[in-house]
């Protein structure tokens, strides 16, 4: 009984984990000044229509990396090790460049593009699902927390569940969040998530680097 206990728990910690590491990487408070300011001018059924559409298609592309994650890494003769090392500087570049940044993370990528189009169904896609959601990131951490351990891919499953549920929650209440927060409160808790971020990313690197080093000897 103590045994089942200890092990329930341990499982929960994972699962507690996974949902905080991957819910600061998507970063949905960081992301949502960015999507409150794309979508001024929309009506509130048109807003709340892009989030669905936002979300969905982020949590789809977390959910192919998360499953096929292995399969990606093997067709591309890549190990775990090399995978955290790489994703874990990427990360640390976007978390610092976000935080020095007074825009949000792949804003400046996306305008011009956003301008081209003029299209509002588009805004769901580029920049709000991808890159700002489903970026280089979120789509790191979910493969990584795939291979984290014996349920690794049902920690990394459930996390994007909830996290995409949270995100998508948060967009539809992006009105009422800016009228009680603020827009200074909102980027204060995004640069805390940045912090965060980097944290993790530094984590990440000191595990591949510790494991590729064991490997040689």
């Amino acid at each position: 009984m103590v045994e089942l206990i200890a092990l329930l728990s341990s499982d929960l910690t994972l699962l507690f984990a996974g949902i905080i590491t991957l819910f600061v990487i998507l970063d949905p408070v960081g992301v949502l000044p960015f999507f409150i300011s794309l979508t001024q001018g929309t009506t509130p059924p048109q807003r709340k229509k892009l989030a669905r559409r936002a979300v969905l298609i982020a949590m789809g592309l977390l959910l192919v990396f998360a499953i096929l994650g292995d399969a990606i890494l093997l067709f591309l003769g890549i190990q775990i090790a090399d995978f955290e090392v790489a994703g874990g500087t990427l990360l640390l570049i976007f978390a610092l460049r976000d935080a020095l940044s007074s825009e949000p993370l792949g804003m400046t990528e996306a305008t011009d593009s956003i301008r081209e189009t003029r299209v509002v169904e588009a805004l769901a896609v580029i920049p709000i699902a991808t890159p700002l959601l489903a970026g280089p990131g979120s789509l790191t951490t979910v493969m990584l927390l795939s291979n984290s351990g014996g349920f690794g891919i049902v920690v990394s499953i459930a996390a994007i569940l909830v996290d995409c549920s949270i995100g998508w929650i948060l967009f539809r209440l992006s009105d009422r969040i800016t009228k009680a927060a603020g827009p200074t409160l909102l980027l204060i808790i995004g640069k805390v998530m940045d912090i965060l971020m980097a944290a993790i990313a530094v984590s990440f690197l000191t595990t591949g680097i510790t494991t590729i080093f064991s490997s040689l000897h």
